[in-house]
């Protein structure tokens, strides 16, 4: 208690540095008006995402008693390429869930050259008719796995799960519960911490960025039912609402280009139309990430592509939905893309004036401390600091993959495999 206390008091003191960020830095530096309406949305919609959170609950109360409850039968889908030193766990960690409905697991080996099939059949000996194994002799690439695996799966539930993720065992009932208490629910996302966080200074990194995705992030999306990606690591979808967009997201085009990645941002736009999409906080599991930074910025750089696909298409429906989810989203689109033309220009009126760009800098990692701060009085993750660290390798290095993905949104390839 008295730590969230004092992460609490932390959270207030550098949300009052920004705001005499914001004021000595529209008083030093005479930007011109743009800027200083890039800085002030930014700002607003940043800190507009502690509200939200404030508002959202992960209710799992429903008005039916527990031994009546008629759970839903579940189709767990792994879709896998060359994942040998992981597969049979999480093909384990999703069948000794602690679960009462009936639970399927489809694994789909996607071209595998190494021993991933054999782990599969290990797999196989153990859970028997429980698991379904579909080999692919060739790769044929992820969505094409998932969507095969939708096709055989008896489940009225599917949740996928990506071959290096694990999920907990007391969690899967907790997904199931938000599709019997809203009908109107079609998909829910789980909350994912990464594995390997111990590892190197770049997984550190990551925990604390991943912490502030799903628990502020995504929390507040939730909260209108909006949420714009349910990640393909944890995330659980209403078969009804998967069969009528299957085939156009399986063959989804963009600017003549087959859609190859970017399949969970993908398929939570098309069922996004027409359905609620929520955050699980207490449905838990983990992931394993990058741990170089060459393959960091590979992914970073297929996030991006598709983000940027997938935010086109969303921008085009998503005003339907309450109007604050929507100008939310529209400021979470907008701000990436133009942050490179800010950066850009207060960097050279820095140099022209010969000052250096350090009231810049310290604004952006005092705002991301805040973030990791209030992160912290939720989840006391001790990595929450490292989100400073991101916030920095982000505004001098990341944000420039932006302009990058936007000149190669055509480019198909995975780039980390």
């Amino acid at each position: 208690m008295i730590t969230k206390i004092l992460a609490f008091l932390i959270f207030l003191f550098l949300l009052y540095i920004v705001v005499f960020y914001k004021i000595l830095f529209f008083s030093t530096y005479h930007v011109f008006a743009f800027a200083e309406i890039y800085t002030t949305i930014a700002t607003v919609y940043l800190l507009s995402r502690f509200l939200f959170v404030y508002f959202y609950k992960d209710n799992h109360k429903i008005d039916i008693p527990q031994d009546k409850i008629r759970w839903s039968d579940i189709t767990f889908i792994i879709a896998c390429k060359n994942e040998e030193k992981s597969i049979y766990r999480t093909i384990e960690a999703c069948m000794e869930s602690n679960y009462i409905g009936k639970m399927e697991c489809i694994v789909v080996n996607d071209g595998s050259t190494d021993n991933t099939l054999a782990e599969m059949n290990r797999a196989k000996e153990k859970y028997k008719k429980q698991l379904k194994i579909v080999s692919f002799d060739i790769n044929r690439g992820k969505r094409e796995a998932m969507a095969e695996g939708v096709l055989l799966s008896h489940g009225e539930i599917i949740v996928f799960v990506d071959s290096d993720s694990f999920i907990k065992k007391d969690t899967l009932h907790l997904l199931v519960l938000h599709f019997l208490m809203d009908k109107k629910v079609g998909a829910v996302s789980g909350n994912t911490t990464v594995e390997n966080k111990d590892k190197n200074f770049l997984t550190k990194m990551q925990s604390a960025r991943y912490g502030i995705s799903y628990d502020i992030f995504k929390a507040s999306e939730s909260v209108l039912g909006t949420v714009t990606c349910c990640p393909g690591c944890f995330s659980a979808y209403r078969k009804e609402a998967l069969v009528k967009v299957l085939s156009l997201w399986r063959n989804q085009m963009f600017f003549g280009s087959k859609s190859t990645f970017g399949d969970d941002r993908s398929l939570t736009n098309f069922v996004l139309r027409n359905w609620k999409v929520v955050y699980c906080q207490k449905a838990k599991a983990s992931t394993i990430v990058p741990e170089t930074y060459i393959k960091f910025f590979k992914q970073q750089l297929r996030w991006k592509k598709s983000w940027i696909r997938e935010g086109s298409t969303a921008a085009q429906f998503i005003w339907k939905k309450h109007p604050f989810a929507s100008i939310s989203f529209y400021a979470n689109v907008l701000l990436p893309i133009f942050g490179p033309f800010i950066i850009v220009y207060i960097i050279y009126f820095s140099i022209v004036n010969k000052q250096l760009p350090v009231i810049f800098f310290l604004g952006a990692l005092c705002m991301s401390m805040i973030f990791g701060a209030f992160y912290y009085t939720k989840s006391l993750n001790k990595l929450w600091w490292y989100v400073g660290f991101f916030s920095l390798l982000y505004v001098t290095i990341l944000v420039w993959q932006m302009p990058y993905a936007l000149f190669r949104l055509r480019d198909t390839k995975w780039g980390t495999r």
